[in-house]
């Protein structure tokens, strides 16, 4: 039997936006949560990996939501890892309801970085949990970079990372990202968001100002957020239908 983790979550009332719809921050923490215990489970969680002066860091994610759950339900969230490379480790994951209808799917890619040079280290210098991994996609074909975008025209928000959206790595959490979006964006009630992706680009410090952009054109938002330097930190591609 190839490693899977899955566990149950009761989605709560906080975890929907003002007009019902799962928030893609929620759908992000869920997997990251199922990730965390699994990892924890393999033998590579946070705690094993600091110890070898290493963190695990998410370079970029993608998940396609299929439907749009009920408030306080329960869903089920999967996770399992693919093979190694020396550069980075892909995880899929799924939610789906209690009667097995899948709600979202996702990817997404893993690095290890070096807490003290806050470099890319070498995941296969460090793995060394089991193997017996699923290879089956939960999306098909290779996440692709995001393209950058001219801002004329795109909406905008300026903003500030707040101490709560910080996590133990000292940088701002990758579920909180998609907040910095949708704040730049502010979406209607029409429209359903049908997939999302995320470029991590760099660490987001504390209070490290952030200029975010939102571009909605045909069905597809492009946004982006920059430092101070003109450095683009992060990007994101929305599609609803």
């Amino acid at each position: 039997m190839g490693m899977s983790y899955e566990a149950p979550f009761h989605v709560r009332i906080g975890d929907f936006d003002r007009y019902g719809r799962l928030l893609p921050s929620s759908v992000l923490d869920i997997m990251q949560e199922v990730a965390t215990i699994q990892a924890d489970d393999m033998g590579i969680g946070r705690d094993v990996m600091v110890s070898k002066g290493v963190f695990w860091a998410v370079v970029r994610m993608k998940f396609e939501m299929l439907l749009q759950p009920g408030l306080h339900s329960v869903l089920m969230a999967k996770t399992w890892p693919h093979s190694p490379t020396k550069a980075s480790f892909m995880r899929d994951y799924t939610l789906a309801t209690s009667e097995g209808q899948l709600v979202a799917r996702a990817t997404s890619e893993w690095v290890l970085v070096d807490i003290e040079k806050r470099r890319f280290a070498s995941v296969l210098n460090y793995y060394d949990g089991p193997t017996n991994f699923i290879e089956e996609r939960a999306l098909e074909g290779k996440l692709k970079k995001i393209p950058d975008f001219d801002e004329k025209g795109a909406s905008f928000a300026r903003i500030v990372p707040s101490y709560s959206d910080v996590d133990l790595n000292g940088h701002v959490n990758n579920s909180k990202y998609p907040n910095y979006v949708l704040d730049a964006l502010r979406p209607r009630q029409d429209g359903t968001l049908r997939a999302m992706q995320i470029d991590y680009r760099h660490e987001i410090l504390p209070e490290e100002e952030l200029r975010v952009y939102a571009l909605d054109s045909d069905q597809t938002v492009l946004a982006k957020g920059v430092n101070a330097e003109d450095k683009v930190m992060f990007a994101a591609r929305i599609e609803y239908e």
